[in-house]
């Protein structure tokens, strides 16, 4: 509402111009002042009159100067009292014409507007302006020489009220102060209609411009396991334009307390990220209760992404969260049922004309359930993409040689691993201490670590290299064809490489336990594979018409590829060593980890299917367009490892899959073993191929999923009006995804209905078989998720499913949502499954009001929503 009143000067010009120009319908005064003013009916000068001198614009008058603009149907230029007055024009529905002042983005409206050249003082009778997605009213407003506003009777609502009704809610003030950045107010009140309610607050105070600013945060209340709470206020500090800081605490009835600073920071095409810190002093229970505990609880997360230069790139996704933090303060369904933690922090740098990439990282994975920790520091990876190394020239023709492609990729990784022993094992060694050990203490501590987790190594180094080498070749006649066939060659050779700082050792000690022993020293892995494949592709052409559809093509590509590896595990690479056990026999193990066993000599087969048609159609104008349409993918593979000394050939593989039947899409896959069973469920080298049983292979897995999508079309109208606005950096009153409780089981707030898409359906059907022996297992289940308006202000939705094989309903929820302008209702509810539950909200639609007022039950969230999981 505050829009400033540089207008003064405004004023000052336009007595002066109207004064020196004749009467007329419009007039324009010097280039050098830029002060336009004009009417559509009249422009009235009246000299030497009782009242004094006057000028009339009548019929949309507007004054122009600069980024100044008033408007009304009527403009008086009193010149003797030195005061301007602007009325709108009286009819049977209303006022039409009303005073409107623009000044940049700010504009508001009234009924009068008056003021004084010479007091420089300002009176507006029925005030009307738009703050952000809220509309604030006044029946007078006030401006004194300083720019300070003060106001009588002001309103406040987020419900457009430009048409005079009343508003369904509003927040109303008897008097309200503007002075600079803030808004002072009185006692304010919550008006339901016209009419008040209990709900008041003694005073408040509020920033009166738009953006990012300093202020207190909103509170939340509510309650939990804890007690009745009040949750999320604090202050936000607007430190500069690319970063701020916001502090939010939490109190409970039964003793508990929460402090979470959020540091924020971005600058376009440059960085952005955020620190969090979330601490939390937990009492569970009363005094002398046997249950009663006191505990500290903390979270540490850190997000960074930094743009450095062109080419490198340096990103940070810190998660440092215990179990108990996620269990004491997330509402979340996700965190409560988390098993796992991880963070990552990566630098990456590239050089595009080179074909190099490298990439530097660090990782970090926890498991909350055991406390196993593996990090992982450095890890460091290079990569050259592939290249012709004697290629001469850039003409088309090549020579065999220069058909060869290298390429390089390369890995180093340190890891360690954390994973302490049981606390039984502890507690009988008699070290009680060790159940305190962390994974950072045994970081920095051998000791520590050897005491945590019973082992003597914390750290294990390999590196691995890569090196593919690749021809291709290609042939347009085959020797034994006559014909024109085209097919494609292509020989590859694969090197890899690993480094071993250290090595296993493994015998027998005197009381027959087979002890494992880590010798440090250098050892280099090496293996080696090759390959040769032939593909090639034929089309076959059908003149065949359905309807619209003209033709079927059908697409076969076979492909046939031999690969070889030697057995790496034979005494003729040295990588394995032997021991014997306690009856005397020779055991075969590896000395490092990743020795290929055995001979690979396979030769293997692929065909794809590919039906396609295409869809003629006439448009208005008589042109024929034709769209090739897809009709079907078909696939088949198989294998045959000539090494092997029994089951050589494996499983055929057959899928096929179709999206031509517009919103119905089917997938399908087939396993068949060639292979027979023996009575106890064993495959045995024998072939189930017998034609005169009509057998041909033997089916052990099948996969069926079937998905149809169904919906309306969308009203744009109402899509835009229901977009919820777009949260800007900085601004205190969005939600964070960091600090939010966001639950996702039951959140009516948070459900967002779009009443712009009338009706949508969704069903998903999936049946799976699988036979690997004599037992059968079989899953059938379909999901249904539906949504239709059952008015244009009431919407339901729903998801659930059915089991086929077991018999039951999984969980269903169900979703009512009835828009009511301002407001919004939801009811949602799981009537059966094991979390049953229902949750009731009414709250405004507004992002700045939602969280004061927002009616719910059951108040209680985690105690109802998850009592039964935990």
């Amino acid at each position: 509402m505050r829009c400033g009143w540089g207008w003064l000067l405004l004023m000052l010009v336009l007595v002066v111009s109207a004064r020196a120009q004749p009467a007329g319908v419009a007039a324009r005064p010097a280039a050098d002042d830029g002060v336009h003013f004009s009417a559509r009916d009249s422009l009235v000068l009246l000299l030497d009159t009782p009242e004094g001198d006057q000028g009339h614009l009548v019929g949309d008058a507007r004054v122009q100067y600069r980024d100044l603009e008033l408007t009304a149907y009527r403009i008086d230029l009193l010149f003797d009292q030195e005061e301007l007055r602007a009325t709108g024009l009286p009819v049977d529905t209303g006022v039409v014409g009303r005073p409107q002042f623009r000044q940049g983005g700010d504009t508001f409206t009234g009924q009068e507007l008056r003021y004084n050249l010479r007091t420089e003082r300002g009176r507006v009778v029925g005030a009307q302006t738009r703050i952000e997605d809220g509309y604030l009213q006044a029946r007078v407003v006030k401006v004194t020489e300083d720019s300070v506003l003060y106001v009588q009777g002001g309103t406040y609502s987020t419900c457009p009220c430009t048409d005079g009704r009343a508003p369904s809610y509003s927040l109303r003030t008897s008097k309200m102060k503007v002075e600079g950045r803030w808004i002072y107010t009185g006692p304010i009140q919550l008006y339901l209609f016209n009419i008040p309610t209990p709900l008041w607050l003694p005073f408040g105070f509020l920033p009166a411009i738009e953006g990012r600013r300093s202020g207190p945060l909103p509170v939340q209340y509510g309650e939990d396991e804890r007690g009745f709470y009040l949750r999320g206020w604090g202050w936000y500090w607007a430190i500069s334009d690319y970063m701020d800081l916001q502090i939010r605490g939490g109190i409970w009835t039964k003793g508990s307390w929460q402090i979470s600073p959020l540091f924020r920071y971005a600058k376009r095409y440059a960085f952005s990220g955020q620190l969090m810190l979330d601490y939390l002093h937990n009492r569970s229970g009363e005094k002398g209760d046997p249950d009663f505990s006191v505990t500290n609880t903390a979270s540490f997360r850190w997000t960074h992404n930094q743009t450095l230069g062109p080419s490198a790139n340096f990103s940070a996704n810190v998660n440092l969260t215990t179990s108990s933090y996620l269990r004491a303060i997330s509402e979340r369904y996700d965190d409560r049922v988390r098993q796992t933690i991880s963070s990552n922090i990566r630098y990456s740098k590239s050089w595009s004309q080179a074909g190099r990439s490298l990439n530097l990282s660090l990782s970090h994975q926890e498991v909350l359930t055991t406390g196993a920790v593996q990090l992982s520091f450095p890890q460091l990876s290079f990569s050259q993409r592939a290249f012709k190394p004697f290629r001469h020239g850039t003409g088309s023709r090549e020579r065999w040689y220069e058909r060869i492609t290298v390429s390089y990729s390369g890995t180093l990784n340190n890891q360690f691993n954390f994973t302490p022993l049981p606390d039984e094992t502890l507690l009988a060694r008699g070290d009680t201490s060790a159940l305190d050990i962390s994974w950072y203490d045994a970081l920095f501590s051998p000791s520590a670590y050897r005491r945590a987790t019973g082992q003597d190594v914390p750290f294990q180094f390999r590196a691995t290299h890569r090196i593919p080498v690749s021809a291709s070749f290609s042939m347009q006649r085959l020797p034994v064809l006559d014909r024109p066939f085209p097919v494609t060659f292509s020989t590859s050779l694969s090197y890899q490489e690993d480094w071993f700082i250290r090595t296993e050792r493994r015998g027998v000690d005197s009381t027959g336990r087979v002890v494992t022993r880590s010798v440090p020293g250098f050892f280099a892995l090496r293996q080696f594979s090759t390959g040769l494949s032939a593909s090639t592709t034929i089309y076959g052409l059908f003149p065949v018409r359905v309807g619209p559809f003209e033709g079927l093509r059908h697409t076969v590509r076979p492909s046939l590829s031999f690969s070889y590896r030697p057995d790496f595990s034979s005494d003729f690479w040295g990588y394995m060593r032997t021991y014997r056990d306690t009856t005397g026999r020779e055991v075969r193990y590896p000395v490092v980890q990743g020795v290929p066993v055995g001979r690979t000599q396979s030769l293997s087969f692929s065909l794809g299917n590919v039906f396609e048609t295409k869809r003629v159609r006439t448009d208005t104008s008589g042109n024929v367009q034709r769209q090739t349409l897809q009709l079907l993918n078909v696939d088949l593979s198989t294998s045959y490892n000539f090494a092997a000394d029994s089951l050589r050939l494996s499983s055929v593989n057959i899928s096929a899959r179709t999206s031509a039947l517009g919103p119905l899409s089917l997938n399908s896959s087939l396993v068949l073993s060639p292979y027979a069973l023996a009575p106890d469920g064993r495959t045995v080298n024998r072939y189930v191929f017998d034609l005169r049983r009509g057998r041909l292979a033997r089916i052990t897995s099948f996969r069926l999923s079937a998905s149809l999508s169904l919906r309306s079309r969308t009203r744009l109208a109402e899509a835009e009006a229901a977009a919820p606005p777009r949260a800007r950096f900085g601004d205190p009153f969005s939600p964070d995804p960091v600090t939010s409780p966001i639950p996702s089981l039951l959140d009516p707030a948070l459900h967002y209905a779009d009443f712009s898409i009338p009706w949508s359906l969704n069903l998903n059907f999936s049946y799976s078989m699988s036979r690997p022996a004599h037992r059968l297992t079989r899953s059938a289940i379909l999901n249904v998720s539906f949504d239709f308006n059952l008015t244009p202000k009431w919407k339901i939705q729903g998801r659930g499913g059915y089991d086929f094989v077991r018999g039951e309903l999984s969980t269903t929820s169900l979703f009512i949502v009835r828009d009511l302008g301002c407001w919004q209702m939801s009811l949602s509810w799981i009537p059966f499954g094991r979390y049953q539950s229902y949750a009731f909200e009414l709250y405004v639609k507004s992002g700045r009001l939602r969280d004061l007022l927002r009616l719910r039950q059951p108040r209680s969230d985690i105690r109802g929503r998850f009592q039964q999981l935990l």
